[in-house]
């Protein structure tokens, strides 16, 4: 076999190995104390009965929110339960909640933030809370978050699915109250195109017919 015919069924191999592989997506990361934990949401968040329908019944605290490839996020803005102005800000994207209503839902029509475009690692994203106009209680970063746990003033809580992640605000307004509802945001992520499994399959089945083809051409001659 010549060199180039190596390198064509090397090239097929490889393509036909890559049709079952999985797109990445969110993951929760923990590098500092207090380690993440992973716990039911709590009865006192407004919003527990309706994300339970959703399938979403628990949520990870003193993590943050990273992504396993390079792709696309946007962002949804689904409600609160709070009297504070919530602010959500991730490059280019702001979403304020403002002060009334103190109860907002929009899970039947959810607003969106918009989306950006984002490599593999730690999502590049904050909330700040609002007491009144030009009183901030205070932010958290992403990253900062990685520090904070169950009885932090502020924090946030993540509930990951694939290439969907709930942010969920807490901005102790009340308390703290732990109740993480103070604003509900909804990540989505859409990986960078990549060829389609079928279209690698087929692909590499073609190199592997040329080969085979050449060989027999070679033969009959």
């Amino acid at each position: 076999m010549t060199a180039n015919k190596i390198k064509l069924v090397a090239a097929a191999t490889i393509l036909l190995g890559t049709v079952s592989t999985a797109q990445a997506g969110f993951v929760t990361t923990s590098t500092a104390a207090p380690i993440k934990s992973t716990i039911d949401i709590v009865p006192t968040n407004d919003f527990k009965a309706i994300f339970a329908g959703l399938g979403v019944t628990k949520y990870t605290l003193g993590a943050s929110l990273g992504l396993e490839s390079a792709g696309t996020v946007s962002y949804y803005y689904y409600g609160k339960e709070a009297g504070y102005a919530n602010v959500f800000t991730s490059g280019s994207l702001s979403y304020d909640t403002g002060y009334t209503p103190s109860m907002q839902n929009y899970f039947a029509a959810p607003k969106l933030i918009g989306s950006l475009d984002v490599g593999a690692g730690l999502l590049d994203f904050k909330f700040c809370a609002f007491s009144s106009p030009g009183h901030k209680e205070g932010c958290v970063t992403n990253q900062q978050n990685d520090l904070y746990g169950l009885g932090s003033f502020q924090s946030i809580a993540y509930s990951v699915l694939g290439n969907t992640a709930w942010l969920f605000w807490d901005d102790s307004g009340a308390g703290p109250d732990d109740n993480h509802d103070d604003m509900l945001i909804k990540a989505v992520f859409t990986p960078k195109a990549v060829p389609e499994p079928a279209t690698l399959g087929l692909l590499g089945l073609g190199l592997l017919g040329t080969w085979v083809g050449s060989k027999r051409r070679q033969r009959k001659a």
